[in-house]
């Protein structure tokens, strides 16, 4: 028994920090995030971070410029205070992405040791399955490719060959702060993404236990696989701690970014001005997408999570208490003792009779006593499991204000559209005065 129980599965794939190279690299070199390199020197990542300071201080310069310059423009003092919410929300996300890694500078190696902890164990159990991230990452960092620096050239080979005065150096920049947006926004998702393959490697292993007949084997593992869920609940907890005003400032940019961007397509439509149509109607689908890309992956981690406790309760009902029927058939399938045909028979082999008889049933009778503390083992396990989860609920939030989930997800939608119809009354188009 001993042996099957700590033969660990051979298993030579590699740590999490090697799975998320990529993307780590990605957000090191655009400066945002806490995602870096391990090796890489500190002095290295401040310059870096510094250099895109000057970068972000830059774009609110610019910032500055359009507001004196084109003052004018704009010819409804609502789409005035929405349009400059939105960019003063924005440079101010864009600021603290900057400084996020700085702040948290040693988080991520500690988030990465402890996943690598935690995979250790894992494996000694059963594989993961990091083939899902992979695939993650390759779309989050395409994603970040395409609508960040293949975006702006784009944009300006466009308008240097058909519209060469329309070209702004604000509008280039916008590029590089969605690429910013973007790629710290995919770092948690991806994260997130990790612990959820976690999660749901543990509900694997859990529907295994079904299989098994040793009741004794179930309760040991039961118990690896209640120290396994408080791992991972604990870096959900230290998740929290890093991203909790990362998720704040998101969601406030997704907010004002959609919003400010449809009234802005809802004037063009009305006044007949199809210049940048196209520009905003995939910029509000792509903040659109970003945000409900973290509340789906925070549902789909919690979701797992929640998950356990239900497959853990089915193992009850397959630990059935034995039966008397049982055990009186197995008494009844043991040798017979042979009845006596005369009544010579000496009294030393009938006393021998029943000492085999009475052997026979004090060893039934252990047997069972011994499955049902067994059984009872099992069930105390599984119960002490149900009030750990109960206790550890994996949920995101940012800063304890709200949760990310779909919940928020279809709040966020009815929000917008209770303030879009608000603009909307008050908006009086110059031509219809």
């Amino acid at each position: 028994m001993e042996e099957e129980i700590n033969v660990q599965v051979e298993d030579n794939s590699p740590s999490i920090e090697h799975v998320l190279r990529p993307i780590t690299y990605a957000s090191w070199f655009l400066g945002v995030g806490v995602a870096r390199p391990r090796k890489c020197p500190k002095a290295v990542t401040i310059v870096l971070r510094v250099i895109h300071f000057g970068i972000c201080s830059v774009i609110v310069a610019y910032g500055a410029i359009d507001f004196f310059t084109f003052s004018g423009v704009f010819k409804s003092d609502i789409f005035k205070i929405m349009y400059y919410m939105n960019k003063v929300v924005c440079y101010v996300s864009a600021y603290y992405y900057v400084y996020h890694g700085i702040r948290h500078y040693d988080k991520w190696s500690e988030l990465m040791s402890k996943i690598k902890i935690l995979d250790q164990k894992i494996r000694r159990e059963m594989l993961i399955n990091d083939r899902p991230i992979r695939k993650a990452e390759v779309l989050a960092i395409l994603a970040t490719l395409t609508f960040g620096p293949l975006s702006m050239i784009i944009h300006g080979l466009y308008y240097y060959f058909t519209l060469p005065e329309d070209i702004f150096a604000s509008d280039l920049l916008l590029y590089y702060t969605i690429a910013q947006s973007l790629i710290n926004s995919f770092v948690f998702d991806v994260i997130v993404y990790v612990l959820y393959h976690r999660f749901r490697t543990i509900n694997e292993l859990i529907e295994q236990l079904n299989e098994r007949l040793d009741i004794s084997w179930v309760a040991i593992k039961i118990r690896r696989i209640r120290e396994l869920h408080t791992g991972i609940c604990n870096l959900v907890v230290m998740i929290n701690e890093i991203h909790g005003f990362h998720l704040l400032l998101c969601s406030a940019n997704c907010f004002t970014m959609v919003v400010a961007t449809l009234f802005r397509v809802y004037m063009s439509v009305v006044e007949k001005n199809y210049g940048f149509m196209l520009i905003n109607n995939i910029l509000w689908i792509l903040y659109a997408a970003k945000f409900g890309m973290m509340c789906w992956i925070s549902t789909l981690a919690s979701q797992e999570s929640y998950r356990t406790g239900l497959i853990m309760y089915a193992i009850i009902l397959n630990c059935r208490p034995t039966s008397l029927k049982k055990t009186n058939s197995i008494s009844c399938n043991q040798p017979n003792v042979e009845v006596p045909r005369s009544l010579e028979r000496q009294d030393s082999e009938r006393n021998s009779n029943q000492n085999n008889a009475y052997n026979l049933n004090y060893m039934v009778m252990e047997s069972l006593l011994r499955k049902n503390l067994d059984r009872d083992c099992v069930r105390n396990e599984i119960n002490d499991f149900s009030i750990q989860l109960q206790q550890h609920r994996v949920a995101f939030t940012a800063c304890d204000f709200f949760e990310m989930n779909n919940a928020l997800l279809s709040g966020f939608v009815g929000v917008i559209t209770t303030y879009l119809i608000i603009l909307v009354q008050f908006y009086r188009p110059e031509n219809l005065k």
